[in-house]
Protein backbone atom coordinates (compact mmCIF):
# COMPACT_ATOMS: atom_id res chain seq x y z
CA UNK A 1 0.00 0.00 0.00
CA UNK A 2 1.48 3.26 -0.76
CA UNK A 3 1.73 5.74 1.85
CA UNK A 4 1.20 8.76 -0.61
CA UNK A 5 0.31 12.04 1.41
CA UNK A 6 -1.51 14.07 -0.93
CA UNK A 7 -3.96 11.19 -1.80
CA UNK A 8 -4.40 11.29 2.03
CA UNK A 9 -5.29 14.81 1.95
CA UNK A 10 -7.90 14.91 -0.38
CA UNK A 11 -9.21 12.28 1.00
CA UNK A 12 -9.79 13.82 4.02
CA UNK A 13 -10.82 17.09 2.78
CA UNK A 14 -13.83 15.28 0.59
CA UNK A 15 -12.54 15.66 -2.60
CA UNK A 16 -11.31 11.93 -3.51
CA UNK A 17 -12.87 8.39 -2.48
CA UNK A 18 -10.33 6.14 -1.77
CA UNK A 19 -11.22 2.11 -1.68
CA UNK A 20 -8.08 -0.34 -1.04
CA UNK A 21 -8.27 -4.14 -1.98
CA UNK A 22 -4.79 -6.03 -1.91
CA UNK A 23 -3.15 -7.75 -4.93
CA UNK A 24 -2.73 -10.57 -2.33
CA UNK A 25 -5.24 -11.15 0.43
CA UNK A 26 -4.11 -14.23 1.72
CA UNK A 27 -0.57 -14.16 3.80
CA UNK A 28 1.55 -14.69 7.13
CA UNK A 29 1.30 -12.19 9.85
CA UNK A 30 4.78 -11.31 8.47
CA UNK A 31 3.63 -10.53 5.21
CA UNK A 32 0.34 -8.65 6.70
CA UNK A 33 2.58 -6.20 8.22
CA UNK A 34 3.98 -5.19 5.00
CA UNK A 35 0.73 -5.33 3.30
CA UNK A 36 -0.45 -2.70 6.27
CA UNK A 37 2.16 -0.71 7.42
CA UNK A 38 1.61 0.23 11.17
CA UNK A 39 2.61 4.03 10.31
CA UNK A 40 -0.18 4.37 7.62
CA UNK A 41 -3.65 6.29 8.58
CA UNK A 42 -6.35 4.66 7.04
CA UNK A 43 -9.57 6.29 8.38
CA UNK A 44 -9.29 8.39 5.45
CA UNK A 45 -10.07 5.43 3.68
CA UNK A 46 -13.82 4.85 2.12
CA UNK A 47 -13.36 0.83 2.72
CA UNK A 48 -10.99 -1.72 2.55
CA UNK A 49 -12.02 -5.31 1.11
CA UNK A 50 -10.53 -8.49 2.60
CA UNK A 51 -10.68 -11.97 0.84
CA UNK A 52 -11.70 -13.61 3.94
CA UNK A 53 -12.41 -13.12 7.14
CA UNK A 54 -8.83 -14.36 8.48
CA UNK A 55 -6.94 -11.40 6.86
CA UNK A 56 -10.03 -9.04 7.88
CA UNK A 57 -9.78 -9.95 11.67
CA UNK A 58 -5.70 -9.74 11.38
CA UNK A 59 -5.99 -5.97 10.96
CA UNK A 60 -9.08 -5.45 13.40
CA UNK A 61 -6.86 -7.23 15.92
CA UNK A 62 -3.29 -5.23 14.78
CA UNK A 63 -4.53 -2.39 13.28
CA UNK A 64 -6.66 0.92 13.93
CA UNK A 65 -9.26 2.37 12.06
CA UNK A 66 -12.47 4.28 13.65
CA UNK A 67 -14.96 2.88 11.60
CA UNK A 68 -15.04 -0.90 11.56
CA UNK A 69 -17.94 -0.70 8.88
CA UNK A 70 -15.50 0.21 6.35
CA UNK A 71 -14.01 -3.26 6.57
CA UNK A 72 -15.90 -5.72 4.23
CA UNK A 73 -15.11 -9.38 3.72
CA UNK A 74 -15.18 -9.55 -0.28
CA UNK A 75 -13.22 -12.52 -1.16
CA UNK A 76 -11.07 -13.96 -3.35
CA UNK A 77 -12.20 -12.13 -6.80
CA UNK A 78 -11.38 -15.19 -9.22
CA UNK A 79 -13.24 -17.36 -6.78
CA UNK A 80 -16.26 -17.39 -8.91
CA UNK A 81 -14.95 -17.73 -12.36
CA UNK A 82 -12.41 -20.58 -11.35
CA UNK A 83 -15.36 -22.45 -9.84
CA UNK A 84 -17.08 -22.37 -12.80
CA UNK A 85 -14.72 -23.55 -15.55
CA UNK A 86 -14.66 -26.91 -14.06
CA UNK A 87 -18.53 -26.89 -15.01
CA UNK A 88 -18.07 -25.74 -18.85
CA UNK A 89 -14.42 -27.15 -20.01
CA UNK A 90 -13.93 -30.40 -21.30
CA UNK A 91 -10.70 -32.27 -19.96
CA UNK A 92 -8.48 -33.29 -22.44
CA UNK A 93 -7.01 -36.47 -21.15
CA UNK A 94 -3.88 -36.33 -22.89
CA UNK A 95 -2.61 -33.35 -21.78
CA UNK A 96 -0.50 -32.70 -18.85
CA UNK A 97 -0.07 -29.42 -17.06
CA UNK A 98 3.52 -28.58 -15.76
CA UNK A 99 3.73 -25.41 -14.07
CA UNK A 100 6.26 -22.77 -14.54
CA UNK A 101 8.49 -21.78 -11.35
CA UNK A 102 11.74 -20.60 -12.70
CA UNK A 103 11.56 -16.35 -12.16
CA UNK A 104 15.14 -16.39 -10.83
CA UNK A 105 16.90 -18.79 -13.34
CA UNK A 106 14.93 -17.48 -16.19
CA UNK A 107 14.23 -14.06 -15.39
CA UNK A 108 12.05 -12.09 -18.19
CA UNK A 109 14.73 -9.26 -17.66
CA UNK A 110 17.63 -11.23 -18.18
CA UNK A 111 18.96 -10.33 -14.91
CA UNK A 112 21.71 -12.74 -13.69
CA UNK A 113 22.14 -14.88 -10.62
CA UNK A 114 24.08 -12.58 -9.22
CA UNK A 115 21.97 -9.38 -9.42
CA UNK A 116 19.24 -11.19 -6.90
CA UNK A 117 21.79 -12.01 -4.02
CA UNK A 118 23.04 -8.04 -4.64
CA UNK A 119 20.03 -6.14 -4.39
CA UNK A 120 19.31 -7.51 -1.11
CA UNK A 121 20.32 -5.48 1.92
CA UNK A 122 19.37 -8.03 4.69
CA UNK A 123 21.14 -11.59 5.21
CA UNK A 124 17.75 -12.94 5.70
CA UNK A 125 16.70 -12.38 2.33
CA UNK A 126 19.34 -13.11 0.70
CA UNK A 127 19.23 -17.09 2.47
CA UNK A 128 15.86 -16.52 0.91
CA UNK A 129 17.07 -16.13 -2.82
CA UNK A 130 19.51 -19.12 -1.96
CA UNK A 131 16.33 -21.12 -0.94
CA UNK A 132 14.52 -19.82 -3.89
CA UNK A 133 17.26 -20.95 -6.45
CA UNK A 134 18.06 -23.86 -5.04
CA UNK A 135 13.96 -25.11 -5.39
CA UNK A 136 14.09 -24.06 -9.04
CA UNK A 137 17.72 -25.70 -10.26
CA UNK A 138 16.48 -28.96 -8.51
CA UNK A 139 13.10 -28.93 -10.39
CA UNK A 140 13.76 -27.79 -13.85
CA UNK A 141 16.64 -31.50 -13.90
CA UNK A 142 13.23 -32.95 -12.29
CA UNK A 143 10.96 -31.41 -15.27
CA UNK A 144 13.43 -32.28 -17.87
CA UNK A 145 13.38 -35.75 -16.61
CA UNK A 146 9.62 -36.24 -16.17
CA UNK A 147 9.04 -34.51 -20.11
CA UNK A 148 11.21 -37.98 -21.33
CA UNK A 149 9.22 -40.04 -19.28
CA UNK A 150 6.09 -38.54 -20.57
CA UNK A 151 7.38 -38.27 -24.38
CA UNK A 152 8.52 -42.08 -23.98
CA UNK A 153 6.06 -43.85 -22.30
CA UNK A 154 3.08 -42.40 -23.34
CA UNK A 155 0.88 -40.88 -26.09
CA UNK A 156 0.26 -37.40 -23.70
CA UNK A 157 1.16 -33.98 -24.82
CA UNK A 158 3.49 -31.72 -22.23
CA UNK A 159 1.53 -28.15 -21.58
CA UNK A 160 4.30 -25.39 -19.77
CA UNK A 161 2.54 -22.31 -18.58
CA UNK A 162 5.40 -20.18 -17.58
CA UNK A 163 5.43 -18.26 -14.69
CA UNK A 164 4.49 -14.47 -15.88
CA UNK A 165 8.61 -13.34 -14.98
CA UNK A 166 9.78 -15.66 -17.13
CA UNK A 167 11.18 -15.63 -20.55
CA UNK A 168 9.57 -17.54 -22.41
CA UNK A 169 12.48 -17.39 -25.63
CA UNK A 170 14.16 -20.11 -23.66
CA UNK A 171 11.85 -22.40 -23.88
CA UNK A 172 12.33 -22.81 -27.90
CA UNK A 173 15.03 -25.22 -27.39
CA UNK A 174 11.92 -27.48 -26.07
CA UNK A 175 9.28 -26.91 -28.97
CA UNK A 176 12.24 -27.99 -31.45
CA UNK A 177 12.74 -31.04 -29.11
CA UNK A 178 9.36 -32.45 -28.73
CA UNK A 179 7.87 -30.88 -31.33
CA UNK A 180 3.58 -30.79 -31.79
CA UNK A 181 3.60 -32.84 -28.59
CA UNK A 182 5.00 -29.82 -26.09
CA UNK A 183 3.51 -26.16 -26.16
CA UNK A 184 3.91 -23.11 -24.13
CA UNK A 185 0.79 -22.43 -22.56
CA UNK A 186 -0.40 -18.50 -22.53
CA UNK A 187 -4.46 -18.66 -22.05
CA UNK A 188 -6.53 -15.71 -20.89
CA UNK A 189 -6.88 -17.44 -17.83
CA UNK A 190 -4.75 -19.97 -15.43
CA UNK A 191 -7.66 -21.88 -14.20
CA UNK A 192 -9.47 -22.33 -17.79
CA UNK A 193 -6.07 -23.94 -18.57
CA UNK A 194 -5.78 -26.16 -15.74
CA UNK A 195 -9.04 -27.49 -15.94
CA UNK A 196 -8.31 -28.22 -19.25
CA UNK A 197 -5.60 -30.54 -18.11
CA UNK A 198 -5.48 -34.38 -16.65
CA UNK A 199 -3.23 -33.23 -14.18
CA UNK A 200 -0.82 -30.18 -13.19
CA UNK A 201 2.75 -30.97 -11.69
CA UNK A 202 5.45 -28.58 -10.79
CA UNK A 203 6.43 -27.09 -7.49
CA UNK A 204 4.48 -25.76 -4.37
CA UNK A 205 2.45 -23.19 -5.91
CA UNK A 206 -0.58 -20.78 -5.03
CA UNK A 207 -1.98 -21.97 -7.68
CA UNK A 208 -2.70 -24.81 -6.48
CA UNK A 209 -6.22 -23.07 -5.10
CA UNK A 210 -7.21 -22.39 -8.80
CA UNK A 211 -6.22 -26.27 -9.33
CA UNK A 212 -8.54 -27.25 -6.44
CA UNK A 213 -11.38 -24.73 -7.72
CA UNK A 214 -11.19 -26.78 -11.07
CA UNK A 215 -11.14 -30.10 -9.65
CA UNK A 216 -8.09 -31.27 -11.08
CA UNK A 217 -5.08 -33.67 -9.37
CA UNK A 218 -1.74 -31.58 -8.91
CA UNK A 219 1.30 -33.77 -8.08
CA UNK A 220 3.81 -31.70 -6.35
CA UNK A 221 7.39 -32.44 -6.70
CA UNK A 222 8.86 -30.70 -3.79
CA UNK A 223 9.32 -33.97 -1.27
CA UNK A 224 10.78 -35.70 -4.46
CA UNK A 225 13.57 -32.94 -5.03
CA UNK A 226 14.01 -32.19 -1.29
CA UNK A 227 13.27 -28.85 -1.67
CA UNK A 228 10.09 -28.44 1.12
CA UNK A 229 12.06 -26.60 4.06
CA UNK A 230 13.53 -23.96 1.51
CA UNK A 231 10.25 -23.50 -0.11
CA UNK A 232 9.16 -22.96 3.37
CA UNK A 233 11.99 -20.32 3.66
CA UNK A 234 11.00 -18.15 0.95
CA UNK A 235 7.26 -18.51 0.70
CA UNK A 236 5.79 -20.46 4.20
CA UNK A 237 2.36 -19.34 3.24
CA UNK A 238 2.91 -22.43 0.33
CA UNK A 239 2.82 -25.08 3.69
CA UNK A 240 -0.77 -25.03 3.37
CA UNK A 241 -0.49 -26.23 -0.53
CA UNK A 242 1.14 -29.41 0.46
CA UNK A 243 -2.16 -30.20 1.84
CA UNK A 244 -4.21 -30.47 -1.67
CA UNK A 245 -1.66 -32.11 -3.68
CA UNK A 246 0.21 -35.58 -4.00
CA UNK A 247 3.33 -35.65 -2.31
CA UNK A 248 5.42 -38.32 -4.91
CA UNK A 249 9.26 -39.54 -3.39
CA UNK A 250 10.40 -40.71 -6.86
CA UNK A 251 9.82 -39.65 -10.03
CA UNK A 252 8.44 -43.55 -11.01
CA UNK A 253 5.96 -42.69 -8.07
CA UNK A 254 4.84 -39.35 -9.84
CA UNK A 255 4.66 -41.18 -13.31
CA UNK A 256 2.61 -43.95 -12.15
CA UNK A 257 0.17 -41.14 -10.37
CA UNK A 258 -0.21 -39.24 -13.77
CA UNK A 259 -0.99 -42.62 -15.59
CA UNK A 260 -4.03 -43.50 -13.29
CA UNK A 261 -7.19 -43.35 -14.40
CA UNK A 262 -9.55 -40.57 -13.10
CA UNK A 263 -6.46 -39.84 -10.91
CA UNK A 264 -9.02 -37.56 -7.34
CA UNK A 265 -7.71 -34.38 -6.38
CA UNK A 266 -6.73 -34.29 -2.88
CA UNK A 267 -8.31 -31.64 -0.46
CA UNK A 268 -7.60 -32.34 3.14
CA UNK A 269 -9.30 -30.50 5.81
CA UNK A 270 -7.13 -28.08 6.74
CA UNK A 271 -7.06 -26.94 2.90
CA UNK A 272 -10.42 -26.85 2.70
CA UNK A 273 -10.77 -24.92 5.77
CA UNK A 274 -8.21 -22.75 4.74
CA UNK A 275 -10.43 -21.75 1.77
CA UNK A 276 -13.58 -21.22 3.38
CA UNK A 277 -11.67 -19.08 5.96
CA UNK A 278 -9.56 -17.10 3.47
CA UNK A 279 -10.51 -16.53 0.24
CA UNK A 280 -15.10 -17.07 0.52
CA UNK A 281 -16.58 -13.53 1.29
CA UNK A 282 -20.21 -12.43 1.93
CA UNK A 283 -21.18 -13.28 -1.24
CA UNK A 284 -20.26 -15.16 -4.13
CA UNK A 285 -20.04 -12.50 -6.80
CA UNK A 286 -16.85 -10.75 -4.96
CA UNK A 287 -17.17 -7.84 -7.83
CA UNK A 288 -20.71 -7.37 -6.61
CA UNK A 289 -19.71 -6.86 -3.23
CA UNK A 290 -17.08 -4.20 -4.49
CA UNK A 291 -18.90 -2.47 -7.13
CA UNK A 292 -21.93 -2.01 -4.61
CA UNK A 293 -19.54 -0.48 -1.76
CA UNK A 294 -18.07 1.91 -4.65
CA UNK A 295 -21.55 2.91 -6.29
CA UNK A 296 -22.99 3.67 -2.50
CA UNK A 297 -21.91 7.57 -2.87
CA UNK A 298 -24.16 9.18 -5.90
CA UNK A 299 -21.82 11.41 -8.17
CA UNK A 300 -22.65 13.14 -11.06
CA UNK A 301 -21.81 12.57 -14.34
CA UNK A 302 -19.42 15.31 -16.23
CA UNK A 303 -19.28 16.14 -19.55
CA UNK A 304 -15.93 15.12 -19.85
CA UNK A 305 -16.29 12.24 -18.52
CA UNK A 306 -16.81 10.97 -22.50
CA UNK A 307 -13.69 12.54 -23.29
CA UNK A 308 -11.87 11.17 -20.49
CA UNK A 309 -12.89 7.40 -21.48
CA UNK A 310 -11.92 8.15 -24.94
CA UNK A 311 -8.90 9.14 -24.34
CA UNK A 312 -8.14 6.35 -22.17
CA UNK A 313 -9.11 3.61 -24.79
CA UNK A 314 -6.81 5.24 -27.36
CA UNK A 315 -3.87 5.21 -24.93
CA UNK A 316 -4.59 1.85 -23.97
CA UNK A 317 -4.59 0.83 -27.86
CA UNK A 318 -1.23 2.46 -29.01
CA UNK A 319 0.34 1.28 -25.84
CA UNK A 320 -1.09 -2.30 -26.99
CA UNK A 321 0.22 -1.78 -30.65
CA UNK A 322 3.40 -0.84 -30.14
CA UNK A 323 4.11 -3.70 -27.80
CA UNK A 324 2.23 -6.14 -30.18
CA UNK A 325 4.48 -5.36 -33.07
CA UNK A 326 7.82 -4.90 -30.71
CA UNK A 327 6.57 -8.39 -29.30
CA UNK A 328 7.86 -7.72 -25.81
CA UNK A 329 7.10 -10.47 -23.78
CA UNK A 330 8.00 -7.85 -21.02
CA UNK A 331 3.74 -7.34 -21.14
CA UNK A 332 3.22 -11.24 -22.04
CA UNK A 333 0.48 -11.27 -18.75
CA UNK A 334 -0.45 -7.65 -19.23
CA UNK A 335 -3.58 -9.03 -21.37
CA UNK A 336 -4.49 -6.47 -23.93
CA UNK A 337 -8.73 -5.46 -24.35
CA UNK A 338 -7.35 -5.53 -27.79
CA UNK A 339 -5.24 -8.08 -28.35
CA UNK A 340 -6.79 -10.58 -26.19
CA UNK A 341 -9.81 -11.47 -26.78
CA UNK A 342 -11.42 -13.74 -23.85
CA UNK A 343 -11.98 -17.30 -24.82
CA UNK A 344 -15.48 -18.62 -25.43
CA UNK A 345 -15.39 -20.47 -22.16
CA UNK A 346 -15.22 -17.28 -20.47
CA UNK A 347 -17.78 -15.27 -22.29
CA UNK A 348 -20.16 -18.51 -21.34
CA UNK A 349 -19.15 -17.64 -17.27
CA UNK A 350 -19.46 -13.99 -17.77
CA UNK A 351 -23.16 -14.25 -19.05
CA UNK A 352 -23.75 -17.15 -16.30
CA UNK A 353 -22.38 -14.62 -14.11
CA UNK A 354 -25.03 -11.99 -15.38
CA UNK A 355 -27.86 -13.70 -15.09
CA UNK A 356 -27.62 -14.46 -11.59
CA UNK A 357 -27.23 -10.76 -10.79
CA UNK A 358 -30.17 -9.80 -13.20
CA UNK A 359 -32.01 -12.30 -10.71
CA UNK A 360 -31.28 -11.09 -7.80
Amino acid sequence: MIYNERIIKEAKAGELEVHFMPAEGFAYDSEYVVMYPAKNDYDFLKSVFFWGKNSLGWFVKNRNIDDTEKLIQAGYSRLPIATAYSEVVKKDTKKVGFIGRFPAVNDLYKRSVMSFYLVEELAENRYKTMARLDAESKAINAYLDFFEKIIQQTDYTISLRPHPNENLNTYAALKKKYGERFEINNDFDVAEWMSECRAIVGLASSSYIDAYLVKTPVICLDVLLGSSKSTLQFDPGLEWMYESCYLPETIEEAMQLLVQENLPPVAKQRFVDLIENDFKGNSELVFDTVTDKIMETPRKNSPLDGLYLLGMHVFDMALATRHKIKKNTALQFDFSYYYHPLSLNLKAIAQRIRKKLRAE
